[in-house]
């Protein structure tokens, strides 16, 4: 399962991808992200891992990744394994003016083992769009970025 989301925020492109690349930053703006620890930091970024654990209805998960790409300011790319699903998150930030970004998520799901025989039924779900969670994410991104950015 694939899904897209592009949004536009007022600020420049450097300051948009600290959201990104902070992990304090990263916290504040993903939903129910409980703990973001790297475990090892390539000087080019690129093979740097890191483990995440989300807190879902109660329960925790755990997502182990690696940033698979990296070009700052511009691109960032990470995979992330788990025992339901794995995630391929890539953001594309294009400064559209010296104050003004497009950043643009391309996220494929895929889910592991018994899991995968819910692929229809989740395609469905994310087809009534009914808590788009990606969009809220975004808008909440969207507010502090421009927030930090007119706070200076």
């Amino acid at each position: 399962m694939r899904t897209s989301k592009t949004t536009i925020i007022d600020a420049p492109a450097d300051i948009v991808f600290l959201w990104l690349d902070d992990d304090e930053r990263l916290r504040r703006w993903v939903p129910n992200i409980v703990e973001d620890e790297t475990l090892v930091e390539t000087p080019e970024k690129v093979g740097s891992t890191f483990r995440q654990t989300f807190l879902e209805r109660g329960r925790k998960m755990e997502l182990l990744g690696e940033i698979t790409a990296y070009s700052e300011n511009e691109r960032m790319r990470v995979y992330m394994s788990g025992d339901m699903f794995n995630l391929d998150v890539d953001y594309a930030l294009k400064a559209l003016s010296p104050e003004q970004t497009q950043l643009r998520q391309t996220t494929a799901i895929t889910l592991n083992g018994a899991f995968k025989l819910l692929t229809p039924l989740m395609l469905f779900l994310s087809k009534l769009g009914g808590s788009d969670a990606q969009a809220k994410a975004h808008a909440k991104l969207k507010q502090l970025v421009e927030a930090e950015f007119r706070e200076g």
